[in-house]
């Protein structure tokens, strides 16, 4: 019924980047559930395809953009002056794991 305490003695410093840590492990490898009963059209919509990912229009505009530090995530299909996502490349892209990067690792500092 009695559990074993142990005390460590540890500064606030060192607990918050103890924390920091065990989150970003655990960011880097999460992958959100797919919907299930997915009835997708063959071409989605950007909203149609915001909303499968779970993410913005403006992450959505910024996943179809090749920057130095990765290539575009999704890329869009433009018909008739709209645009397009293959249902194929978004259930493609559900399966990647996301990955987050850190605030000091973007330029921003802290």
């Amino acid at each position: 019924m009695y559990g074993t305490v142990t005390q460590i003695q540890i500064t606030p410093d060192q607990l918050t980047e103890l924390v920091r840590g065990a989150v970003r492990s655990e960011l880097a490898n999460y992958t959100p559930p797919a919907p299930e009963g997915l009835n997708l059209p063959d071409l989605l919509t950007r909203r149609q395809t915001a909303e499968t990912l779970q993410v913005s229009l403006t992450t959505l505009h910024e996943w179809a953009t090749d920057t130095d530090d990765r290539p575009a995530v999704l890329v869009p299909l433009k018909i008739n002056g709209r645009v397009r996502y293959q249902k194929s490349d978004v259930l493609a892209a559900l399966k990647q794991p996301r990955r987050f990067r850190h605030k000091a690792q973007e330029g921003r500092g802290q």
